[in-house]
């Protein structure tokens, strides 16, 4: 059996439990590069040919996790007497903890990408990044959105998309800057993807494209060098460090459980700068004098509070008395020409008006 027919048999295999077509992919083109990494036959492959091809592969610490695995389960089928053949098998695949990528040094604020969009010229990707950014987009994500997918409703516009990991549909919404943006890119464009190819209307844009326009242009805007996917950890760590947001409603923009708002947390510069400085501010203590005379200033307020509390219930009292008496005087005058002097018309008038206003405190 050829080893392009060994591939397409282990591929049909994976599809009974793959059915992402991008795994696919990177399946195909990962075992493809395994398999023929050596022009021997795959008989005689042993575990130093595993293990010279990952420290052969150029990738970083993630991606290479992902090649181990896929590794492991192909030799796994393919070789009956793998745990004799590979026998540190497991040792050789062992994922790796890939260091943290992003530093709070990375993270741009709502500033530095409004210069981003203002220094880009071209309407497409001047909406690709605030819809990109707001959005909390994975790259693929956005790359692949289409019209049918963006909803311009009265209270704003919303996008749908399709989370391949849980198998659920989630809900992304925009701001209104972005969403007039989207309006005006939405009539200049005619194809079925939000974002087409520059050079084929009929397919998506390049992630890769984007890389590197974003590089070059934040370059030219805030002076520094930014990847996509720091975009999406910046709007993260914003929206997470503001209070005023419920955890639950920003990990459903981005797509994830909120369980994952400690890492951005982390992200906040300002909010890791305000933490470190606490080490160092220490509470005044007062001396004895100080202390007796904060005691009295605070005993005079507590008098001055006191006697604010009775004059009100005083006043309260009063009102509540007077509205009685005019209760009773209608009581007792109904249906009566009583002569009153313009005084006690006046105040009559102002009591009827009080009783009947929707301020008064009962």
């Amino acid at each position: 059996m050829s080893k392009e027919d060994i591939l397409r048999k282990h591929l049909e295999f994976k599809k009974t439990s793959v059915s992402s077509e991008n795994k696919l992919k990177d399946l195909e083109r990962y075992i493809g590069k395994f398999i023929n990494y050596k022009k021997k036959s795959l008989e005689k492959f042993d575990e130093d040919d595993v293990s010279k091809f990952i420290n052969y592969l150029p990738y970083s610490i993630n991606t290479l996790n992902s090649i181990k695995v896929h590794l492991k389960v192909f030799i796994k089928w393919y070789f009956p007497d793998w745990s004799l053949r590979f026998r540190n098998l497991d040792r050789i695949c062992k994922q790796k903890k890939a260091p943290r990528t992003y530093t709070p040094e990375d993270m741009i604020t709502l500033k530095e990408i409004k210069k981003i969009v203002e220094a880009d010229d071209d309407i497409m990707y001047k909406t690709y990044w605030v819809v990109f950014f707001y959005g909390g987009f994975r790259p693929a994500e956005a790359c692949k959105l289409k019209w049918e997918n963006v909803f311009f409703e009265k209270k704003g516009v919303i996008i749908k998309l399709h989370a391949t990991k849980t198998g659920k549909d989630f809900y992304k919404s925009l701001p209104l800057e972005a969403e007039l943006l989207l309006k005006q890119w939405r009539d200049l464009n005619s194809s079925e993807w939000v974002f087409p190819s520059p050079i084929n209307k009929n397919k998506p844009i390049n992630p890769k494209s984007i890389c590197g326009r974003l590089k070059k242009i934040s370059k030219k805007a805030i002076g520094k060098e930014v990847v996509p996917y720091a975009l999406r950890h910046s709007i993260a760590t914003i929206l997470y460090n503001d209070e005023n947001r419920k955890d639950d409603l920003t990990a459903q923009q981005l797509g994830h459980h909120k369980s994952m708002k400690d890492i951005y947390l982390h992200l906040n510069q300002d909010g890791i700068k305000a933490n470190a400085r606490k080490i160092w501010i220490k509470p005044k203590e007062l001396s004895l004098e100080q202390r007796e005379e904060f005691e009295k200033k605070l005993s005079v307020l507590s008098k001055d509070i006191t006697k604010l509390q009775k004059k009100d219930l005083l006043y309260q009292g009063g009102f509540h008395l007077m509205i009685n008496q005019l209760a009773q005087f209608k009581k007792l005058n109904k249906g009566k020409d009583v002569e009153m002097s313009d005084e006690d018309k006046r105040i009559y008038l102002a009591l009827q008006k009080l009783q009947n206003s929707e301020t008064w405190l009962k």
